[in-house]
């Protein structure tokens, strides 16, 4: 992938805008003028602007001085964060690679629509989705240290948390209406890549077109795999998202999840006094 220029913003559709050129009227997904971790090569932002990326890391961090060991689960959920957010960019950057050749080859530069083929986006998709599946059990496992504490077992899925008692009920709701309107699609995906079939035979079709006066590129998803169609012969890519929005607004959601989470009242005043333990 090229350096990026200091003072790029990615929109979607992998449309990137220089600061001297002018914006446009789609939802910014990253941007290169805030900090980029090592690693990364942009900043994943929100619909406001700030970076999912320091959002992220700053997630479920300590005060003051503690045991590794008394902070594994809230560092595991923290971890798949950060891995969303680096298949994310990883996904936007080859978005903008593929509309870079549009925009730039002499020979198809003036062309009204066009396509190519990149399995590297799929690749990067089904790492995404995997991972962000994994956000929710890295909750469940949360939810169970402080509010199972000294209870023998675990639960095991998302799904038994959710019928807890034990969680405060304004979490919870919140928690039900995350997986219901993100979570359930999420596994969907998830569990077809997992169980089933992949989400393509590795044949990626990026259709590109002119968006807004630049060149964009489009990749569907199926439509969610639901347990009446979970197999590539069922797949409805007509219905289906656009996959760099739908992830976007993926990593948008679970950023702000966590950080509800993690201003619980018992989490907040274990990560602000971490030599005291759960009650």
């Amino acid at each position: 992938m090229e350096a990026y220029p200091s003072d790029a913003d990615i929109f979607e559709h992998g449309i990137l805008v220089e600061s001297t050129g002018s914006s446009i009227p789609l939802n910014r997904v990253a941007s290169t003028r805030l900090p980029i971790y090592s690693g990364y090569t942009l900043c994943v932002i929100d619909s406001n602007g700030t970076s999912l990326n320091d959002r992220a890391v700053r997630l479920f961090v300590p005060a003051g001085p503690h045991a590794v060991a008394d902070f594994l689960e809230e560092g595991d959920l923290r971890y798949c964060l950060l891995a969303m957010l680096y298949h994310m960019n990883h996904l936007v950057d080859l978005y903008v690679a593929g509309c870079r050749v549009f925009e730039t080859d002499s020979r198809i530069r003036f062309a009204r629509k066009g396509n190519l083929s990149d399995p590297r986006i799929f690749y990067e998709i089904d790492a995404l989705l995997t991972v962000a599946r994994r956000v929710y059990e890295s909750i469940r496992k949360v939810l169970w240290k402080y509010y199972m504490p000294g209870s023998k077992g675990r639960w095991r899925s998302i799904r038994m948390a959710l019928e807890s008692n034990r969680i405060p009920a304004d979490f919870g709701t919140f928690l039900n209406n995350s997986w219901k309107s993100v979570g359930e699609d999420l596994a969907a995906y998830r569990d077809c890549l997992a169980h089933y079939d992949p989400l393509t035979d590795g044949a990626t079709t990026c259709w590109m077109e002119p968006i807004a006066n630049r060149w964009g590129m489009t990749v569907k998803l199926p439509a969610s795999p639901k347990s009446e169609g979970r197999g590539r012969h069922d797949y409805d890519f007509d219905a289906g998202p656009e996959a760099l929005e739908y992830c976007h607004k993926l990593a948008c959601h679970l950023v702000g999840l966590c950080e509800t989470l993690q201003s619980q009242t018992i989490i907040a005043t274990k990560l602000a006094n971490p030599g005291t333990r759960p009650e």
